[in-house]
Formats: C-alpha cells, structure tokens, sequence
C-alpha cells in the first residue's frame, strides 16, 4: 500500500504509518472480533472493555463472560432499572426476581427492594453471592437500596405413569376320569387302549371332543 503523507512529514508519522499498513494486512476476521459468541476468549476482556460492562472476572466460567458482553449494550440502556438488575444477574446464568418495596406484603420501606434467587439444586457460593451483589449495586438505580436476598432451592422431577390392560375369556373344567369295571381309572388313551381295546379309546376320544367343541365353547364366539 503506498503512502498518502506528504513529503515534509516526520519520522515519527512515517513510521505510524508503516505500522498501520502491517495491521491492515494481518489475517484477521474483524466482525467476528466484535461478536461476543466468536470472539477468541483471550480476547473478550477487550470486548467487554469496548461495550462498557460495568462487571468483569476472569473467574467466571467462559459462558458467563460470553454472556455478559452480550448483555451489555442492553444492561447500558435501561441502566438504573429493575430490567437492568435482571439482565446483569441473568447473564451470570442464574435466575433472579426483584421484588421492589410497594410489591411486598406488607409494603416494604420506600425505594428499598428484596432479591429472589431461585437456585436449581446447586450450591450457591459465597463468591457467586458476592459477584451477584456487586452487579446489583453497579445497575441498580442510585435511590434504590437493597433490603436483603432471599435463597430458594427448587427441585424437579418427572413423573412417568404407565398403564397395561388386556381383555380375554379364562374357562375353568374340571372333570373325573371314568373308571372301568375293575376300579381301575381311565388316565391315557394309549393305556386306554392297550388296556380295554379300540372300542373304548374310541369313546373316550369322542367324549374329549364333545368336552372341547361343546361345553368348553363360549356362547358368544
């Protein structure tokens, strides 16, 4: 690139414009520097820095910082608002309700307000309790003052209910064996009929027929 500065400037100038000309040629994506989902994460205390968040820890988890420079420009906005409180502590992922004075009851002190923390089965630490405070103070109005904070645990759970049904026709028979002249009970066709002849296998395998297709038949079939 060839340099527009006239032929009296300085060294000085000469070599700011040398230096502007290497960065304008390093390999670097400028819009997603600005976007604060693909923004490097060594980079986004810089960004945070660019759209004015009044919070930062290097602590935080890398979701918790993505999270914040989003909400910024939002958070600036309506700096000094209920909506404001919410955004920065929502940002910080965890779920946050502000109960301003004239919403309690009885009636809180004027202009004095309580926050409800839901807090979804998870330790709340006293440096999360601390960052959260901090947030308050800094988005908050200036007339406003809190009164205190309140922890709140939630647990759920799922409730599955199942249910099995079947319909069907369940026949009882009972029955005795007949005996033979000798008192001997009829307990198997093949010694049936080894025993008393074909004759009486005969019967027997027409009674059985009888007691199937006749009495065991239900009406409504």
């Amino acid at each position: 690139m060839s340099s527009l500065l006239p032929p009296n400037s300085s060294a000085l100038e000469r070599a700011i414009a040398e230096a502007g000309i290497a960065a304008a040629d390093l390999p670097v994506a400028i819009r997603a520097l600005w976007d604060a989902e693909t923004c490097p994460a060594a980079l986004l205390p810089w960004l945070a820095w660019a759209w004015s968040a009044d919070d930062w820890d290097d602590a935080w988890s890398e979701r918790q910082k993505r999270e914040t420079v989003k909400s910024a420009l939002a958070v600036q906005r309506i700096k000094g608002t209920v909506g404001a409180v919410r955004n920065a502590i929502g940002a910080l992922g965890f779920p946050v309700r502000v109960q301003e004075w004239f919403a309690q009851t009885p009636a809180g002190d004027p202009y004095t307000f309580r926050l409800l923390l839901d807090v979804d089965q998870e330790a709340l630490s006293q440096a999360n309790l601390r960052k959260i405070l901090e947030v308050v103070e800094s988005t908050k109005s200036l007339r406003s003052h809190l009164e205190t904070a309140l922890l709140s645990v939630v647990s759920r759970s799922t409730l599955t209910v199942a249910a099995v049904t079947g319909t069907g026709v369940e026949l009882g028979v009972s029955f005795s064996s007949p005996s033979y002249a000798d008192g001997t009970p009829a307990l198997d066709l093949l010694t049936d009929a080894a025993t008393h002849g074909e004759a009486s296998t005969a019967a027997a395998i027409d009674s059985l027929h009888t007691l199937l297709h006749g009495k065991m038949t239900p009406t409504y079939w």
